[in-house]
C-alpha cells in the first residue's frame, strides 16, 4: 500500500487513499463487533474478534495518521491545508481524527481502571467518528458506492441491534406487568 511511495517510486498523493480505505474498513469492522454479539452470542469467530476488538480499533486509528500524514506531506503547504478547511470534504476528515484521538488514547488496561463508568462513554466518540468518516468519505468520492457498500452492513447491523435491544426492554415489561 505504502511501498511505491516509501521507495520514491510513487509521490505522496498515492497512498493517502488506500490508508483512508484502510482506516474506515477497519473501523467498520470494529464497530460492527458490538452488534455481531448481540446477534450470534455464542459464534466463536465473533468471540475471538471481540478480544481483538481494541487492536483493530487502534489498528484504524494508526491507517488514520498515516492517512493525514501521507495528505500532509503531499500537500506540503500549512496555508493550503487551512485553506482546505473550507471544504466539507476536508473539515470533515480534520474533525473525524480529532475525534478519534481521546478513544485511542485511552485504550489501555489501565486508562479503563481509573476512568471506571467514563471509560465507556468517552470510547462512544468513535460512532460520531464512524459518521464524519462515511461524510468524508462520500464527499471526496467519484461514486457514493464503495463507501455506502462499507457502510451499509454496519448501519444494517446497528439497526438490529437497536431492535433486539428495543425488543429485550419492551418484553421485560411485559413481563414485569
Amino acid at each position: 500500500m505504502t511501498w511505491p511511495v516509501l521507495a520514491g517510486q510513487a509521490p505522496w498523493r498515492f497512498a493517502i487513499g488506500p490508508t483512508g480505505e484502510a482506516a474506515a474498513i477497519l473501523l467498520l469492522c470494529a464497530l460492527a463487533l458490538s452488534p455481531l454479539r448481540l446477534l450470534f452470542p455464542r459464534a466463536p469467530l465473533v468471540l475471538r474478534l471481540l478480544r481483538r476488538r481494541r487492536d483493530i480499533g487502534l489498528a484504524a486509528f494508526f491507517y488514520a495518521v498515516l492517512h493525514l500524514v501521507f495528505f500532509v506531506l503531499s500537500i506540503g503547504r500549512l496555508d493550503y491545508i487551512l485553506q482546505g478547511l473550507a471544504w466539507a470534504s476536508m473539515w470533515t476528515g480534520w474533525l473525524a481524527f480529532a475525534l478519534m484521538l481521546l478513544p485511542a488514547a485511552i485504550s489501555s488496561d489501565r486508562a479503563m481502571r481509573r476512568l471506571g463508568r467514563m471509560w465507556k462513554r468517552l470510547q462512544r466518540l468513535i460512532y460520531p467518528v464512524a459518521i464524519l468518516v462515511l461524510c468524508h468519505w462520500l464527499l471526496l468520492a467519484a461514486t457514493p458506492f464503495q463507501a455506502l457498500a462499507w457502510f451499509a452492513p454496519l448501519a444494517a447491523l446497528q439497526l438490529a441491534r437497536l431492535g433486539l435491544i428495543f425488543y429485550g426492554r419492551r418484553r421485560e415489561r411485559e413481563t414485569e406487568a
